[in-house]
């Protein structure tokens, strides 16, 4: 994905409108390119943003969880696939393993 589409097809799509509606809310990117990508921070100006130090490790015990499933989902032929495999993953995911991450 690259960072004009990120800001296009997620920032301002979803996550402004939300942003918008919690005003106290602090945003968290991680190290991915299009996310420190100029046209990206540019874009999130007027929000509140997480600091990050530069190459600073993932902060947020989920980026581990999607690293997971990212790997077990496959390469699924359709959103449909896609949606239904992410789901039974999510369902089978032990809660032992979010806890020991959250910890």
């Amino acid at each position: 994905m690259t960072a004009q589409r990120y800001v296009q097809d997620i920032l301002k799509p979803h996550v402004f409108p939300l942003m918008h509606r919690l005003p106290r809310a602090i945003f968290q990117l991680d190290n991915a390119r299009p996310h420190t990508a100029g046209v990206s921070e540019n874009s999130l100006r007027t929000f509140t943003v997480f600091p990050r130090p530069a190459r600073s490790p993932d902060l947020s015990p989920i980026e581990h969880i999607w690293n997971n499933l990212g790997w077990r989902v496959g390469h699924p032929t359709s959103l449909n696939e896609l949606e239904a495999r992410v789901q039974q993953i999510w369902n089978e995911l032990s809660k032992y393993i979010t806890q020991n991450l959250y910890a």
